[in-house]
């Protein structure tokens, strides 16, 4: 159940992004690479340790220009967590 509901987010967070233009070329990279793994990572069924804090991270950089970004990303920390990373 907890690996539906992140995918899930996961592919509400591609929505987001789809609507909102991230102009700091670091940030867009951070967040591709991000999704990048988590996608192969629950796809392949290996362990996603490092996602974990990197979304975090994410989610506290996004804050202020993009509240809607950094709330979903903070829900995919939480399930992340759910399901034990």
């Amino acid at each position: 159940m907890e690996l539906a509901k992140l995918q899930s987010l996961l592919q509400q967070l591609h929505e987001e992004l789809s609507d909102h233009q991230v102009e700091d070329a670091q940030v867009q990279a951070q967040l591709k690479e991000l999704l990048q793994d988590i996608d192969k990572q629950i796809n392949n069924s290996a362990p996603l340790a490092a996602q974990s804090n990197e979304a975090q991270s994410l989610a506290a950089s996004l804050e202020v220009e993009f509240p809607r970004l950094s709330s979903t990303l903070r829900e995919i920390t939480d399930q992340l967590s759910k399901i034990g990373i």
